[in-house]
């Protein structure tokens, strides 16, 4: 027994040192596949967990009940629904990614360098995932995998999220002017990449995401933080147009056409809303609607899998609660930090700007793209969520070190 509680302390000290930061490095794991994703992702959820009880009381009450409660109305509407089995399975991946909500926060609180670590690895490792993608871009754009170039293959849906770590990292580093000439490299470089893949949900994601970065960590004025976003939407329609031509696919509805389906969808779910309003048609259990998920643009048909938007998608799957609950969460987090932020110090105002430009990154892309249940959805946007918890507390807390003391925060 003796050996198993040292194994056990040894475990969880190793943890709030270097294991918290698993998050930074799965966006690299992405790029082997999702079964490499979800190993990494699960054993930082049990690792934590297996950490968790020594220090709960770091956690945000409020934020902690809604999310408790967001599981429990995502479980609670599993029974009854058309795929039991795909719904247990998703409801504990999305559990077990979201749990950075809370390690995060312990995790932070942990030290007042973890903040700075933190970004840093996200950096590091967001780069390495950009050099990543271009060295694997070969494989696909010249048929090395054996099959026809198809953009949709190429994973450009992290890139908005880990751009603003990459800036910020270059942004810290004493060039003086050089640093804006590497920082626009940087966003030349993902621009690219995501035109190359005709990935427009991205590339709203990006200028949202950079958006907010010159707001908030470069202090920029509206009027100039205005004209980057337009600059950068303007040269991802003008470097690639194919996408955004098709709404000469069906001229009388061209809108449709120019969404590539998404309004059609949107207006069929709402058209066709779950049989029970309050809990939905059960997490996963979203794609066997068939009335909803199939449509035409102009002769084409066109069946998919979820309705690319993660609102209406937490809409139709977990009802008004889950959909409720989420926006709950998010405007709780959200709305503490903004009453928190200027009793923030300049570093942490640049920080916290850093993990809101990703957070909100995340909100543009899946609102056009990718649903509640996806990875950047339930595990990097939980990630920020537990980040900004962290600084939208308040202004001076103390920190409980592993021996019983305390220490005073310096943020």
């Amino acid at each position: 027994m003796k050996k198993i509680v040292i194994l056990r302390d040894h475990l969880r000290d190793a943890f709030f040192r270097w294991g918290w930061l698993v998050p930074t490095v799965l966006p690299l794991t992405q790029l082997g596949g999702r079964g490499l994703f979800n190993s990494a992702a699960g054993l930082y959820a049990l690792w934590g967990l297996s950490s968790f009880w020594s220090r709960r009381e770091r956690l945000d009450r409020l934020t902690t009940l809604l999310y408790v409660l967001l599981l429990g109305i995502y479980l609670l509407g599993i029974p009854g629904s058309v795929d039991l089995k795909r719904g247990f399975r998703l409801w504990m991946e999305f559990g077990l990614e979201s749990l950075s909500l809370l390690l995060m926060q312990m995790a932070l609180r942990e030290s007042p360098a973890n903040p700075n670590r933190f970004v840093n690895a996200m950096a590091l490792f967001g780069g390495l995932t950009i050099g990543g993608l271009y060295l694997l871009l070969p494989y696909h754009a010249l048929g090395w995998s054996g099959q026809p170039f198809d953009p949709t293959r190429l994973r450009q849906d992290s890139l908005p999220l880990l751009l603003p770590f990459v800036l910020y990292w270059f942004w810290r580093q004493d060039y003086g002017r050089w640093r804006y000439g590497a920082m626009a490299g940087a966003v030349v470089v993902v621009l690219s990449y995501i035109v190359a893949a005709e990935g427009r949900a991205a590339l709203f994601g990006l200028v949202v995401g950079l958006m907010v970065f010159c707001g908030t960590v470069l202090g920029w004025r509206l009027r100039w933080i205005a004209l980057v976003g337009v600059a950068v939407l303007l040269a991802g329609i003008a470097a690639h147009t194919g996408p955004f031509r098709k709404a000469e696919l069906d001229p009388d509805h061209p809108l449709d056409a120019f969404t590539a389906g998404r309004t059609i969808l949107w207006r069929q779910a709402l058209q066709h809303p779950p049989a029970r309003p309050w809990l939905g048609v059960g997490i996963g259990s979203g794609i066997h609607a068939e009335e909803v998920l199939r449509f035409k643009i102009g002769d084409t048909s066109v069946q998919v899998k979820h309705l690319h938007n993660f609102l209406l998608d937490a809409w139709y799957e977990t009802g008004i609660l889950g959909a409720g609950l989420l926006l709950a969460l998010i405007g709780v987090v959200f709305g503490r930090l903004a009453r928190a932020w200027r009793r923030l110090p300049a570093e942490d105002r640049q920080r916290s700007g850093v993990l809101l430009a990703a957070a909100l990154a995340i909100i543009a892309a899946g609102l056009l793209s990718f649903g509640y249940t996806s990875q950047n959805f339930a595990c990097f946007f939980f990630v920020c969520l537990g980040g900004l918890v962290h600084f939208g507390r308040a202004h001076r807390q103390e920190l409980i070190s592993p021996a019983g003391g305390t220490i005073r925060d310096q943020h």
